[in-house]
């Protein structure tokens, strides 16, 4: 059931997964966005349903126009942003199926990864070849879009993880999917 509690913490992560859109953290590869991070969060903290629910906000928000996205529907890699709602959702599936400990947050924010790889890559291929009509192939695409997002997303995972922890620590209570 939806209180207001929850319908403000699905807000809140909405503004900050689009807030984590623009920041941008240079690294030697390419610049690491906290997107990813925020989207699993949401689900690790308010669970699946409500993990999902903010990530539709999101979506919601870029589709009719305001300006969350850095692109549009048409850019290839908005396939990763379909893949944000999955991936949110098995977060938030991991977090309240098994035991909560820094581990299973960490997974589950890899296996939200992983969902949003699935979605995104496949898009990518797609748009690149039928809409830009430049074709890459699959050695490209592992290592532009697998190989060097990797380590920044595997680093975003743990730091989701060790947030989460701490929030389970300092409020107990207030996470939506708490048994």
């Amino acid at each position: 059931m939806a209180t207001t509690k929850n319908l403000v913490l699905c807000a809140l992560f909405a503004a900050l997964i689009a807030i984590g859109t623009h920041i941008k953290i240079p690294t030697p590869l390419l610049p690491l966005t906290l997107q990813t991070l925020f989207v699993v969060l949401s689900g690790l903290v308010l669970g699946k349903k409500f993990g999902a629910v903010a990530v539709c906000v999101y979506v919601f928000a870029g589709l009719i126009g305001l300006p969350v996205f850095t692109g549009s529907v048409l850019n290839p890699t908005f396939g990763y942003i379909l893949g944000f709602i999955p991936g949110a959702w098995l977060a938030g599936y991991i977090a309240e199926k098994f035991t909560p400990k820094f581990l299973t947050w960490t997974l589950g924010g890899l296996a939200g990864i992983a969902v949003i790889y699935a979605f995104g890559i496949p898009y990518y291929y797609f748009m690149s070849k039928y809409y830009l009509e430049n074709e890459l192939g699959a050695k490209t695409l592992l290592m532009y879009f697998v190989l060097m997002p990797m380590p920044g997303d595997i680093l975003k995972s743990i730091l989701a993880g060790l947030i989460v922890q701490r929030l389970a620590i300092f409020f107990p209570d207030n996470f939506t999917w708490k048994r």
